[in-house]
């Protein structure tokens, strides 16, 4: 799972995704530019990657998959990267019950799974 993991749409890189691993464990960053999703939890628009990428934390493996969490202010944000061939995964947002009832209040889509490949 080690090495640089991008997630495109029309040509935008929107998610890069650094991990390194030493030891059994891992260590990295992710920038996540902003995403919007459609009806049936697909991406359909996104913003440029940040500028600067967000450290992970309370990384943990788990067979062929890999959680992490970012801090986002005084929230953390979750997320599961789970391998799906020899260079893609699939990077899905672990929602809380209570996110994900905000969510349906407000009317917006449940965030689907987003394909990223590894480019190095």
């Amino acid at each position: 799972m080690t090495g640089t993991w991008v997630a495109e749409h029309r040509g935008t890189t929107f998610i890069r995704l650094e991990l390194k691993g030493a030891g059994g464990t891992f260590a990295g960053t992710i920038g996540i530019g902003n995403v919007r999703f459609g009806d049936k939890s697909e991406v359909i628009e996104v913003g440029p990657l940040p500028s600067k990428p967000t450290p992970l934390i309370d990384v943990t493996v788990n067979d062929s998959s890999l959680s992490f969490a970012i801090k986002e202010g005084d929230d953390a944000d979750h997320f599961r990267l789970k391998m799906v061939g020899v260079d893609q995964a699939e990077l899905t947002f672990s929602l809380s019950e209570d996110v994900i009832e905000e969510l349906k209040d407000e009317g917006l889509p449940m965030p689907g799974p987003i394909r990223l490949r590894k480019i190095r």
